[in-house]
């Protein structure tokens, strides 16, 4: 099952960094969450940023995180926002980005009426 989250105000600029690094250097992002989604590997986890879903991820890990996980790039230690980790890579820009409100925690795509044919369309 597909999921959509918001990339926090307060994380955008950290999001451009590690996507810059992992550009060049490889490598995986991920995010955290509060408690485990329904989501299975190779689904995708798609992006709310100032206002807009902008883009996903290909789901390759999903597993329970340990309090000590530091970020290699930002050095920020993330068990403090949830217990759930979901790595994912193959990131791809939507064409048409879809206007989203952020919101906390996650939605997934099936539940919102008519959002899988607006996300197809925006490929």
């Amino acid at each position: 099952m597909d999921i959509i989250v918001t990339t926090p105000k307060d994380q955008i600029d950290n999001a451009k960094k590690e996507g810059k690094v992992i550009e060049k250097d490889g490598g995986y992002w991920f995010r955290v969450l509060t408690y485990k989604p329904k989501v299975k590997i190779g689904n995708k986890i798609y992006f709310v940023e100032d206002g807009f879903i902008k883009g996903y991820g290909i789901v390759f890990e999903i597993t329970q995180l340990d309090s000590s996980f530091k970020c290699d790039i930002t050095d920020q230690f993330w068990g403090k926002y949830g217990s759930w980790i979901i790595k994912y890579n193959n990131w791809i820009w939507l064409k048409n980005p879809i206007k989203m409100k952020g919101f906390q925690g996650f939605r997934y795509v099936e539940r919102i009426e008519d959002m899988k044919e607006m996300l197809n369309a925006a490929c």
